[in-house]
């Protein structure tokens, strides 16, 4: 599959195919193969074991793993037992790994590092994060070739960049903050900015909010977002991150304009994927993940089943709906490395 190439006078539309899409509970069937069945009942989720791993395996030959709650907490530092093993037993016997995260942090580059520093490796080439993804989007699809103010860490920039997009913003804000609006009108702001980019900001700050909001009066200005399902995540007793999805909400309402989505859910992941891996039979291909909102759906989205892991965010009593029913559960990928 091709990656869809549109002229700059068609990015309105464009903008609005691609939200189409990622509002959709499932995709045509002529776009990206046969969509499955949703299911109206957890009853009919099937739970892997040992004792019925095999017909399992011998389904499906590219695995799209998520990574954090998946290979590792969703901290991104807690370690999942035996990931290393499962994913070298699931090489062992010919299966393509995938690795197709939410999480903007990052550069794929450093995606490979921090596989390392877990006790795997992985070619750049199968990892689709993203902060690649967005970058890829906007130089592409949209076609911009002016600026990009960006909200969001290195792992952004360092796509940007890599991709020869001009863009700002990213790491602290150069200007003292202040509530005055004579102070707020002394502020710089660049010419021929044609983008807005919000991924997760540790450096999130209200001066950022007041530019970000600035850019996007003019209608012409896109605003692309990294994913917006994780709103927050509990990181100790009594202690909760705000993540990438508040973050542009924030942003959302006092712009009066949704963004374009580049993550999971939505369909842009996978249009990427195959630009990369067109040789990619998605009837024989599973989703693996904890995230129902975002892992889980975007399976459904896309037409391929699904394995909900349970040691991250996911659990069988949080689904609500047969738009994020999972094909199969399962306790840990731990269980692979019982191959």
């Amino acid at each position: 599959m091709k990656l869809h190439i549109f002229p700059r006078s068609s990015v309105g539309l464009v903008r609005k195919c691609w939200e189409c899409m990622i509002q959709c509970k499932s995709l045509p069937d002529h776009t990206f193969g046969q969509a499955r069945p949703l299911m109206n009942d957890t009853s009919s989720v099937k739970r892997l074991t040992v004792n019925n791993l095999e017909p399992f395996l011998q389904a499906y030959d590219t695995f799209m793993l998520d990574c954090d709650g998946t290979l590792y907490g969703t901290d991104h530092v807690t370690e999942i037992p035996n990931v290393p093993e499962a994913i070298s037993k699931l090489r062992n016997i010919g299966k393509h790994l995938l690795f197709v995260t939410n999480n903007s942090m990052h550069s794929n580059e450093r995606y490979v590092s921090k596989f390392k520093e877990v006790g795997f490796d992985a070619d750049e080439s199968d990892v689709f994060g993203v902060a690649n993804a967005s970058a890829l989007y906007l130089r592409d699809i949209a076609k911009v070739d002016g600026k990009v103010y960006v909200i969001g860490g290195q792992g952004v920039k360092q796509e940007l960049d890599k991709h020869q997009l001009e863009n700002f913003g990213a790491g602290p804000d150069p200007d003292q903050a202040s509530w005055d609006p004579k102070k707020l009108l002394q502020m710089e702001f660049k010419e021929n900015v044609q983008a807005v980019l919000v991924g997760f900001d540790e450096h999130f700050h209200y001066n950022k909010v007041f530019k970000a909001v600035s850019y996007l009066c003019d209608p012409k200005c896109l605003f692309v977002a990294t994913n917006v399902v994780e709103m927050a995540v509990k990181i100790g007793e009594g202690r909760v991150q705000p993540t990438t999805g508040a973050l542009i909400q924030t942003i959302s309402v006092p712009a009066k304009r949704d963004p374009l989505v580049v993550g999971k859910p939505g369909t842009l992941l996978l249009d990427c994927i195959l630009h990369k891996h067109p040789g990619i039979d998605l009837k024989r291909t599973v989703f693996i993940g904890d995230g129902l909102q975002s892992d889980i759906a975007f399976a459904n989205n896309v037409g391929i089943d699904s394995v909900l892991v349970l040691t991250g965010s996911g659990s069988m009593e949080k689904i609500d709906s047969p738009q994020v029913t999972p094909t199969y559960v399962m306790d840990s990928f731990e269980l692979f490395a019982k191959i």
